[in-house]
């Protein structure tokens, strides 16, 4: 494809001049087009050459017009055609007039605008719309703002949702209504987040604003990653899972038993050196398991008893339990809830049950495991389990309404077993020893799920609006990952890796928010208001993702919006998109309009121990940093045994200190590290919150 641009008055003489020779051949009538991301009403990207694009018969000449500028394009040999003129400032209406010759009828757009143009993509906080009318799926006071929207300096396009489960391919075309000036009906169903972003935009440059939403509720980022940027990236497993469309069911389950074969040789090779290595540290632990063994130095916990942070090895739980005279030598049921990965459980020192990685889903699988009466006698018992962790998370997950005993002859007087467990650390495996752990295949052909296959929004939603030059990204996505927050970190930075280089812009703005406080409690079954009042510190994967997330803006151009002060305990999808936009539109202005006002909150930067107490410096901190609302709140600290406490904390100047009485030798701060942390207050005195941090933070994540 080539094209050149020439004054008006010498195109025309051209135009007139080839017509007949060019534009005779009905096969160019049949074939001509425009791709569908453009249409009345569109905006077009300021400050940058304007391409337009579509299809024609091979070797045929375009011409396209846009105010005093025309250009022609020559369709190469697979029909296609495209075309740049030159960049124009901000204004309009135009119009745009794309020809192709005598036999086909031209192409004509209308109030055409020339302004910055944003894609908002993600999953269903992004998708959520101004108003919708159902319960618990609008934004706040979203009736009155979509009644009161009339503004035709800010165009929407809403993108339908659609799937391609072919990966590598990008499709040409887009499903969606087309661009609409924003009106009240226009907006209603459009990305809230997206609206108000762009309406503050409007507002502060006083140009033409272009939306783009693009987004589907509850997808991976896997879906939005192209196939070549997996490639790139050498992450070819992941497009497995849709390399079986098209194939017969015997054909699928023959690939199926190979891949499972390989991966069963992989895996056994790495599952023993795995156990090995922990064989060679700690030949001792095989002592553990005896009720005789003496258990008072280890650390107590309850049900959830988690792995600490982001090690994979063995653990061992132990626990007492008293025996009533009326159930000694009787069978016993032993209920654990699942254990993450795997298990050997022992009774009074006799093998009561395991779980191998032979099991499916062993990860997630609730323990039931009978005890002979043999074994029961009245008084103490001894429950010893060695717990192993390969990937992720791991321990003996609960919850706690899980893990308790009972005899096997009847379901009435359980002991509950959700306190009271010694805690030890058998050995922490070192990755770099023993090789990472072999992935399984990820092969599917379920059609009705293709949304959550890798690459397959991105073939649909997101590739045929790589041709349309945009100013940047603002993402609002991380909950469906929030699982797999170490995979996170490798790909949120590839999806904005592989779109900058879709669009051929290295540097192009992306904007993301970082996932709000929420956690799982029912509209209907609330608890107390102040559920997170007496709750001790904890570890959860919502504030690793949120980690994870902060520690990509180690790439330049990125901005991120906290949202730890507005979500909803009771829903996933705070309504406040409003207070959201406009952090998003500030760090927008920052990124891409250099802006020097303060645009984001204060983000951990360093510490320092002195005289028992830690010193917390942070950068973003504006005019000075504030407490929200009375004392600082939210803070844990720990000791060299890495069991965190609440902590005090006040407002030294710039930093911020934080000790507590129960700990004189301070390592570690956190703060707001909680799903739902409910009185994080920290805040600079522009008025954005602070992002939740740990110090102790670990090796997989991006450095500065």
């Amino acid at each position: 494809m080539r094209n050149i641009v020439l004054p008006v008055a010498t195109l025309a003489l051209a135009f007139l001049l080839g017509a007949c020779a060019m534009f005779s051949s009905p096969e160019m009538a049949e074939k001509f087009t425009v791709h569908k991301v453009y249409g009345d009403h569109m905006v077009l990207q300021r400050g940058v050459p304007i391409r337009i694009g579509g299809t024609a018969a091979p070797g045929k000449s375009v011409k396209v017009t846009i105010g005093e500028n025309s250009t022609y394009a020559e369709a190469d040999e697979h029909g296609k055609w495209m075309t740049d003129l030159p960049a124009m400032e901000a204004g309009g209406p135009y119009t745009v007039l794309v020809e192709g010759g005598k036999t086909s009828q031209p192409v004509r757009f209308d109030d055409v605008l020339i302004g910055e143009v944003w894609l908002c993509s993600g999953q269903s906080n992004m998708e959520m719309p101004v108003w919708s009318g159902r319960q618990f799926w609008n934004s706040l006071n979203g009736d009155r703002e979509a009644a009161r929207a009339n503004n035709s300096k800010i165009r929407l396009f809403n993108t339908n949702l659609r799937r391609s489960v072919s990966p590598g391919i990008e499709q040409e075309e887009i499903a969606g209504p087309g661009w609409t000036p924003a009106t009240p009906e226009a907006v209603k169903p459009f990305s809230a987040l997206g609206y108000y972003f762009g309406r503050r935009l409007q507002q502060d440059l006083d140009v033409p604003i272009g939306l783009i939403n693009s987004s589907w509720g509850g997808t991976p980022i896997e879906s939005w990653i192209s196939a070549d940027g997996y490639r790139s990236a050498g992450r070819t497993r992941e497009l497995e899972r849709i390399s079986a469309v098209g194939m017969s069911k015997e054909e699928i389950e023959k690939k199926l038993q190979e891949l499972w074969k390989k991966n069963a040789l992989e895996f056994s090779k790495w599952e023993k050196r795995f156990y090995d290595y922990g064989a060679k540290q700690t030949a001792e632990a095989a002592l553990w398991k005896a009720p005789a063994f003496d258990d008072s130095s280890w650390s107590d916990c309850s049900i959830p008893a988690t792995f600490p942070a982001d090690t994979d090895g063995v653990i061992w739980f132990r626990r007492t339990v008293d025996i009533p005279a009326a159930w000694a030598g009787k069978d016993l049921q032993l209920f654990l809830g699942a254990i993450d990965d795997c298990d050997e459980t022992y009774f009074n020192g006799v093998k009561v049950g395991a779980i191998g990685t032979e099991t499916p889903e062993y990860w997630s699988k609730e323990r039931k495991y009978t005890i002979p009466g043999k074994l029961v006698r009245v008084g103490r018992n001894v429950i010893a389990v060695r717990a192993s962790d390969m990937f992720g998370d791991g321990g003996l997950l609960g919850p706690s309404n899980t893990v308790y005993l009972r005899l096997a002859s009847t379901p009435e007087g359980k002991i509950s077993l959700a306190n009271g467990w010694k805690s030890k650390m058998e050995f922490k495996a070192d990755l770099a020893k023993i090789g990472a752990r072999p992935e399984p295949p990820m092969l599917s052909t379920t059609a009705g799920r293709a949304s959550h296959f890798p690459a397959t929004l991105y073939n649909s939603m997101i590739a045929p609006w790589t041709i349309y030059p945009i100013r940047g990204v603002i993402w609002y996505q991380g909950e469906s990952n929030a699982g797999r927050y170490e995979d996170y970190m490798v790909l949120h930075p590839l999806l904005i890796q592989d779109w900058r280089k879709k669009w051929n812009n290295p540097e192009m703005p992306f904007l993301f928010v970082q996932l709000a406080a929420f956690e799982r409690h029912s509209p209907k079954n609330p608890g107390p208001a102040d559920f997170w009042v007496n709750r001790q510190p904890a570890d959860n994967n919502w504030s690793k993702l949120r980690e994870v997330q902060t520690a990509t803006l180690a790439i330049p151009n990125t901005g991120m919006a906290v949202a730890i002060d507005i979500g909803d305990p009771f829903d996933i999808h705070p309504s406040d998109k409003q207070t959201l936009a406009y952090r998003m539109a500030r760090e927008a202005e920052r990124i891409a309009y250099g802006s020097k006002t303060v645009s984001a909150g204060p983000l951990y930067k360093s510490m320092e121990i002195k005289d028992g107490k830690v010193y917390l410096s942070f950068d973003n901190v504006g005019s000075g940093l504030v407490a929200n609302g009375g004392e600082l709140a939210s803070f844990a600290i720990a000791g060299k045994d890495g069991k965190f406490v609440w902590a005090k904390a006040k407002i030294d100047g710039d930093e911020v200190v934080v000790w507590s009485d129960a700990v004189k030798e301070p390592v570690a701060v956190r703060y707001a590290w909680s799903s739902y942390p409910g009185n994080a207050n920290l805040y600079n005195k522009e008025g954005f919150p602070a992002s939740p941090f740990r110090t102790d933070q670990p090796d997989y994540l991006l450095k500065k």
